[in-house]
């Protein structure tokens, strides 16, 4: 069982994830990018990712890029798509606001746009291309980072990063009600934050008896 600390902390991080944010990443190849935005996701109370793989081979977002990630993917859940369309066209079937993070002078500053939405979902691309034409297309809106330097593009766990911190900044300072989950949203955060703390303790108890099997059988052989 988890100590009462473990479960405090638990609920307080269930308590903080915010219910009406959430990204889109479409067809990211490289998993340690994808760890990094992870990481980002939880930190800012970000609880759930949607995955597109149309044109990139698939990966499991819960085992890439574990040294970049620290460990946070396991705390997020995932809903994993195959088309860009179906993915897209339900999340707009579920009242989701799609924002497409793009690199065009032509958008509307991040920084000036509106995000007090109830359900907004950031839209970003892989490393090489961005996002895909049909992407931007199936978009309420389009954004920019303003860029000040020689170079008018970032990594896309950078640029995820960037965008996911001015959005909750914006939504805390304009509609911080945006920002609470219902009872309802938070004890279904915690049960699934509390079965991922199990399942980890699980494994990890599995792993130390398999070391420490390798290791006494390494000794019996030292010692024949």
């Amino acid at each position: 069982m988890p100590t009462e600390a473990r479960l405090k902390k638990l609920r307080d991080v269930a308590e903080r994830r915010q219910p009406g944010l959430t990204i889109v990443v479409e067809d990211v190849f490289d998993p340690h990018n994808m760890g990094a935005i992870a990481r980002s996701c939880d930190a800012f109370g970000i609880q759930e990712i949607n995955v597109i793989f149309e044109t990139q081979p698939a990966f499991d977002p819960k085992q890439a890029g574990k040294n970049s990630s620290t460990a946070t993917n396991k705390w997020l859940n995932y809903r994993i798509h195959h088309s860009t369309e179906a993915a897209l066209q339900n999340l707009k079937r579920e009242g989701w606001q799609l924002v497409a993070t793009v690199l065009d002078p032509a958008a509307e500053p991040i920084y000036a746009a509106d995000f007090c939405h109830p359900r907004i979902a950031l839209l970003f691309g892989n490393e090489k291309t961005g996002l895909s034409p049909r992407a931007i297309a199936l978009a309420d809106t389009r954004v920019t980072i303003p860029m000040l330097g020689i170079a008018q593009s970032m990594n896309v766990s950078v640029s995820a990063a960037l965008a996911i911190y001015e959005v909750t900044r914006q939504r805390r300072e304009r509609c911080p009600e945006a920002l609470q989950p219902s009872a309802g949203e938070i004890e279904r955060n915690f049960a699934y934050l509390l079965d991922m703390h199990e399942r980890h303790n699980k494994r990890n108890k599995r792993l130390r008896k398999e070391r420490a099997k390798a290791r006494s059988a390494e000794s019996r052989s030292q010692g024949q």
